[in-house]
């Protein structure tokens, strides 16, 4: 009956080691009997050297068990043997006589677990004159509660991101109303403290836009009017200017107006927004909100503007 594999790669580690005829060869150089190399997940791209020399096995030991099929060894043809005991973490290699010196061979090994770091490579480097016979490879994995503390770290960052977003847009809401329009985040009397008045609002058919939605917002030290216009009978409106004044002639600073871009299709309404600082209690008031036009002589002119 032939050896097992266990019992035949403890024979060529015993061969290996024994000094005769298989041993150190005439004009090689010895070299110390054990190499530890410690096998991080920091230094897991790192390919190790270890030297080789031909008709001299070199074992590789592993404090942890190999991945089944994971061993492979370029140019398998120089190797007289190549022998892999995986539930041992054992590799043995035997260079043929055909190995030229200086020639670097790679070897790819990976592990049976989930850890990190999951393979490593090793440069095998032929020397005539020099063989490493035994090299222990001591695999230090990160553990469970790295990748814990990993996630921990994670979400406390996503969640002061979060919290810095929620500032930035409470600072955006108070500084730039427009922007929010502009961005979608706020319309039609919904994202902030907001008031419809359209059902107040006085006009008449003469008027040369008709008003169909108007609503009012109010955030910190500013206000805003959304209006909502038909412009299906009209030349397009592009709007250049814009007041907000009481009966008794105070105004509000306006400090911005928007509208949306684009050629309306038939039926859509032209949306247009104005903004303006509002001191307390003078933004308390109604307002008349006067609008002229960018290219042209019509002007838009609202009454009954509330805030909430």
């Amino acid at each position: 009956m032939p050896p097992s594999l266990p019992t035949t790669l403890l024979l060529l580690h015993l061969l290996a080691g024994a000094p005769s005829a298989s041993g150190i060869v005439p004009g090689q150089t010895a070299l110390p009997d054990e190499r530890h190399i410690e096998l991080t997940a920091d230094g897991a791209r790192q390919d190790w050297e270890v030297r080789i020399s031909p008709n001299q096995a070199s074992n590789l030991m592993f404090n942890a068990p190999l991945r089944r099929g994971s061993v492979t060894v370029q140019e398998r043809e120089l190797f007289q043997s190549v022998m892999v005991d995986e539930n041992a973490g054992l590799i043995t290699l035997l260079p043929s006589a055909m190995a030229p010196p200086g020639k670097t061979v790679m070897l790819v090994v990976g592990f049976a677990d989930n850890n990190v770091p999951e393979n490593t490579t090793f440069r095998l480097v032929v020397r005539a004159d020099q063989v490493e016979r035994q090299v222990r490879v001591d695999r230090k994995p990160l553990s469970a509660s790295f990748f814990q503390e990993e996630a921990r770290q994670a979400r406390e960052r996503a969640e002061h991101c979060e919290t810095a977003l929620g500032r930035q847009t409470t600072r955006k809401c108070q500084e730039d109303l427009v922007g929010l329009f502009s961005a979608r985040l706020v319309k039609k009397g919904i994202g902030i403290r907001s008031l419809d008045f359209f059902s107040d609002l006085p006009q008449s058919p003469a008027d040369s836009l008709f008003v169909k939605e108007a609503y009012s917002y109010r955030a910190i030290g500013r206000v805003a009017v959304e209006l909502w216009l038909d412009e299906s009978h009209q030349q397009p409106w592009r709007v250049k200017s814009a007041e907000l004044v009481t009966e008794e002639g105070h105004s509000l600073r306006v400090l911005r107006t928007w509208q949306s871009p684009g050629v309306l299709r038939p039926g859509d309404l032209r949306q247009i927004v104005v903004e303006a600082e509002a001191p307390e209690p003078q933004s308390q008031e109604s307002f008349l909100l006067r609008l002229t036009e960018a290219e042209g002589t019509r002007t838009l002119t609202v009454r009954g503007v509330t805030f909430p």
